[in-house]
């Protein structure tokens, strides 16, 4: 039974509990199934294909765990599995970006925020905590490496973990501003508000993820596990005990799949793009979608187009305004014909 006391020669401190990485790793590949059918039920492997990859990542992490519990001194596999497991959580996170994007795409007149910037620009901050992620993870589960290794691997953790709550902050903030301006201007639309609150339910079950991360690790960067007289005894709870990592790492990232699963993003938002929300608030258009002209490269470093705003070249790009027209046009001549026929009448 775990008692938070150090198991001599374990990698991972303690004596890993045999039984729940086995669990997990079914629940996981149970979940990411599900996930596998409905993105081909609901043909949303852009959107939401990273789900099935994200269960895969901690299926794979998992099976690694329950590999080291029956041998806790072997360090390749610890390295995988602390590798993998960090890598998936943040993954999720970048899903949710695409699917606000969608959002925006559903209600683009309210939107902050070109909608495919959203992506773009959330994405590239993800591929640097990935990075950090993966560099941070490798060198700090490698105990055979140099103490200095060791600790900055510890650093690029901790930057990584302050980096995903910053960015989750920001997102939430984007997402909840959006929700304002929609509210402001009448637009409380089902679907927009669904799809919206599982967004809000899963950035904040990653949030608890990464402030239980960001503690962690702190309180590991803060002790000196290479001194000769280190007493392991005085770490913290949250690293002498396995069970804060499956309460809030496994059960939580579980809890979030589950989520999705349940309240999939394609129960609400439309296959395509170029489909949106009429002012009305009721009726769904058909139009010709967003246009970009700006290059990757002035998209990345001004998601906002702050510069096109000063130009009003955002103007241009209001196609639902342009859509809005042609259907009030359409109806006037409709009613001239009903008009003039009567008269002949």
């Amino acid at each position: 039974m775990e008692d938070g006391q150090y198991v001599d020669g374990s990698v991972w401190f303690f004596a890993p509990n045999k039984g729940a990485p086995i669990f997990f790793a079914v629940a996981y590949l149970v979940t990411g199934a599900v996930h596998f059918w409905q993105a081909l039920h609901y043909k949303s492997w852009r959107l939401t294909g990273l789900y099935v990859f994200c269960s895969t990542v901690f299926v794979a992490g998992f099976i690694a765990r329950a590999v080291g519990a029956f041998d806790y001194t072997n360090l390749p596999v610890y390295i995988a599995s602390i590798c993998l497991c960090y890598a998936a959580p943040p993954l999720y996170e970048l899903t949710n970006y695409y699917v606000l994007g969608r959002i925006l795409y559903f209600v683009p007149y309210h939107s902050p925020i070109h909608p495919g910037r959203v992506l773009t620009t959330f994405s590239a901050i993800s591929i640097i905590i990935e990075t950090l992620n993966g560099v941070g993870a490798s060198y700090m589960a490698n105990q055979s490496l140099p103490q200095d290794m060791q600790q900055a691997g510890y650093a690029l953790l901790k930057a990584a973990l302050i980096m995903q709550l910053v960015v989750v902050t920001l997102f939430l903030i984007l997402a909840a501003a959006f929700q304002t301006r929609c509210r402001r201007n009448g637009i409380n639309h089902v679907k927009v508000n669904q799809a919206l609150l599982t967004l809000y339910i899963s950035s904040a079950i990653i949030m608890v993820r990464c402030i239980y991360r960001t503690i962690e690790f702190f309180d590991l960067a803060s002790a000196n596990l290479s001194s000769p007289g280190f007493d392991p005894s005085t770490l913290s709870p949250i690293v002498r005990y396995e069970w804060f990592f499956y309460v809030f790492e496994a059960t939580l990232m579980l809890c979030n799949s589950v989520l999705l699963n349940i309240r999939h993003p394609r129960r609400w938002l439309p296959k395509s793009t170029k489909a949106y929300l009429a002012k009305d608030g009721t009726t769904e258009i058909t139009g010709p979608g967003y246009k970009e002209e700006r290059n990757f490269l002035a998209t990345l470093v001004d998601p906002f187009d702050m510069y096109g705003m000063i130009k009003g070249r955002d103007k241009t790009t209001r196609f639902w305004e342009e859509t809005n027209i042609a259907a009030e046009t359409t109806i006037d001549v409709d009613a001239l014909r009903q008009t003039n026929g009567s008269d002949r009448v």
